[in-house]
């Protein structure tokens, strides 16, 4: 009672909270680590769908699910619960969100062409516009609601962000290894083993988010003694009229189009380094900058400014993508400078999701209420927007260079349409990330 006491007083969110909310992002990137990095591999390889149509597919799509995170937002602003108005829909969504994986890398290989184009495209939708965006939307929106101040807030995202990269980095290593397990990545047995699998991690690390952490902001009351509803028309009004609104959604939409690529890693390692068990080994590289980094960045945060360093790490990511350039088929150089992309990543990935946060607190100074549905909605809609548009790169730049799923040895033109995707789409992002983020003055402003 007393360390939940002084948590309360202080703002600050105990150790095991931090855990347990980080878990949720473990559960979100067992689903979506495993669609951004796999999916389009499944769809050509296995499948036989075009690149093409793959990368349209995508697009089309995300900019779907982009808006469909506002009315998902508008709904958590009329959410009232027992439980608050965010952490509900992580329990009452983790379920339909691992089914949709499962149905999602389970194309009937007896459908049509024009069968099985309908079935991705309404399982596409489904995982994407409805399942995840119910679970994740909600996930972010809670970070503002039990992490009070901007500190403890750098905090959650520092350890947030690890375990974010500790998954990313297991499923980059253990996929692989479970194709060969189950039959290869041709074999469609191996695929619904894999979904299943990891869908049910989703749900497990899903729940222990909603069972761990506590929203410790209160309704707001009206003179009746009942929740007090959110202006919504007037809180879009306003927040349209926020340059921090717009700066975060463009940051959102620039940084999520390099992770949108990491479809391509697979294809990059298994033709132009000519092994696709250097996948894990690529992945892997992300541990290093993660160890110096997280216990470090918060504090840096403090001492220099949260957007200084998110400067920094874009331009570091871009001289690593510079640098890779010189021959990106050596493997011992393209680690070395990937671990200097690596450090420019942290810096930047960690706090970008205390951002919203910012936004929230900044409104209700000025206009005296949060709504921390519709600004996480709408960095929400950044993010989906992004990596739809980084996802489709992957599909039109094969496309672009002719890649030919059965063919044991890819073209010149096929490989540097990967080498485009791999390094010089990042490095040109990141320099547009670095250019955005001179316009963030808020932290001058609170100052």
């Amino acid at each position: 009672m007393q360390e939940k006491s002084l948590e309360s007083k202080s703002g600050a969110s105990s150790f095991g909270t931090k855990l347990c909310y980080a878990a949720g992002d473990i559960g979100c990137n067992f689903v979506w680590t495993f669609v951004s990095g796999f999916l389009i591999l499944y769809y050509t390889d296995s499948v036989g769908m075009s690149p093409a149509f793959v990368g349209t597919m995508i697009f089309i799509c995300r900019i779907l699910d982009g808006i469909s995170d506002i009315g998902m937002g508008v709904v958590i602003e009329k959410t009232h619960t027992r439980w608050g108005k965010a952490r509900p829909w992580v329990l009452f969504a983790c379920a339909p969100l691992a089914l949709s994986l499962i149905l999602l890398f389970n194309v009937p290989s007896s459908f049509s062409e024009l069968g099985k184009s309908t079935y991705i495209y309404i399982t596409y939708i489904f995982m994407t516009v409805i399942c995840y965006t119910a679970v994740n939307l909600p996930y972010n929106a809670m970070l503002p609601r039990f992490s009070l101040t901007p500190h403890d807030r750098n905090v959650v995202s520092a350890i947030k962000g690890a375990a974010v990269v500790v998954a990313a980095l297991s499923i980059s290593i253990i996929t692989p290894f479970l194709f060969d397990i189950f039959g290869g990545q041709q074999n469609q047995q191996t695929w619904t083993n894999i979904s299943a699998l990891y869908a049910v991690i989703a749900i497990v690390m899903l729940l222990i988010t909603f069972i761990g952490v506590k929203e410790k902001i209160p309704p707001t009351m009206d003179e009746d003694g009942k929740p007090a509803k959110v202006p919504v028309k007037k809180a879009i009004h306003l927040l349209l009229r926020n340059k921090y609104f717009y700066i975060a959604t463009g940051l959102f939409v620039l940084f999520y189009a390099m992770t949108g690529i990491g479809g391509i890693t697979i294809y990059f390692v298994r033709d132009v380094m000519g092994n696709a068990n250097l996948l894990g080994l690529v992945s892997a590289i992300t541990i290093f900058p993660m160890l110096i980094g997280i216990p470090i960045l918060p504090a840096m945060y403090k001492k220099f400014g949260k957007r200084n360093v998110m400067l920094t790490g874009a331009l570091v990511s871009a001289v690593g993508c510079a640098l890779q350039l010189i021959n990106p088929a050596n493997l011992p150089l393209y680690l070395a400078f990937a671990i200097v992309r690596g450090f420019g990543s942290i810096m930047f990935s960690l706090p970008i999701f205390t951002l919203a946060s910012d936004i929230v607190e900044y409104d209700e100074r000025r206009h005296g209420f949060r709504a921390e549905g519709l600004v996480t909605s709408a960095n929400s809609f950044g993010i989906k927007v992004g990596t739809g548009l980084g996802s489709a790169m992957v599909g039109w730049f094969l496309a672009l260079g002719r890649y030919d799923a059965n063919a044991i040895v890819q073209t010149q033109s096929s490989l540097n349409a990967m080498i485009g995707v791999q390094i010089v789409v990042p490095l040109v992002l990141s320099i547009m990330l670095a250019v955005l983020l001179i316009f963030w003055d808020m932290e001058k402003k609170q100052g």
